[in-house]
């Protein structure tokens, strides 16, 4: 599926198979009505659920938190965050829980507008406000310095994880991130 088509299917909350043009108009007024409603801790509960009992990244866990609470639905949710857990390919940098939330930011404003060059300035303005007030609330965003130095490429980097600071330390973030994601969707 292409970039645009993907954007379009997601704006409209569906996978569009031959839906009529009244029943595309319908879901996109039930998808704005829920966008209005958005919970955010409602949101973190479900992102923990996804992270924790779901056993997903923290990239995927708060993609899908997010879709859901936008009424975006695709076969590419959540495999398309797959990689940037550990800090993009468990390198330690940009923690998986914010480029997660750019994915939901980046959909949630293509939802409202339609002008490239707008949805560019209010996606960078969306994610930007998420990126300042997670650091603002936990001291900095790379990966590595949130979960006390671990180098996540090293077997034993990835026991630890396993271990007990994904647990004690990734689920606090990924709670975190997710709440903050929802503040910022019930402004848009």
């Amino acid at each position: 599926m292409k970039r645009r088509e993907f954007v379009r299917n997601c704006s409209m909350g569906a996978v569009v198979g031959g839906l009529s043009a009244a029943s595309l108009t319908a879901a996109r007024a039930a998808d704005e009505g829920k966008r209005k409603r958005v919970d955010p801790d409602k949101l973190a509960k479900s992102a923990q659920e996804h992270f924790v009992a779901g056993k997903r990244t923290c990239g995927e866990s708060v993609l899908m938190a997010g879709c859901e609470a936008l009424g975006v639905r695709s076969d590419l949710v959540p495999d398309i965050a797959l990689g940037l857990a550990g800090g993009v390919g468990m390198q330690g940098e940009t923690c998986g829980v914010l480029t997660g939330s750019a994915l939901v930011l980046s959909l949630a404003v293509a939802q409202k507008e339609k002008e490239y060059p707008k949805k560019v300035m209010r996606t960078m303005q969306c994610v930007g406000r998420v990126h300042r007030a997670f650091k603002k609330q936990c001291g900095c965003t790379d990966c590595r310095s949130l979960i006390g130095g671990l180098d996540l490429t090293t077997p034993e980097g990835k026991e630890k994880l396993k271990a007990g600071v994904r647990a004690q330390k990734c689920a606090k973030y990924v709670e975190i991130a997710a709440r903050i994601l929802g503040e910022e969707l019930k402004t848009l």
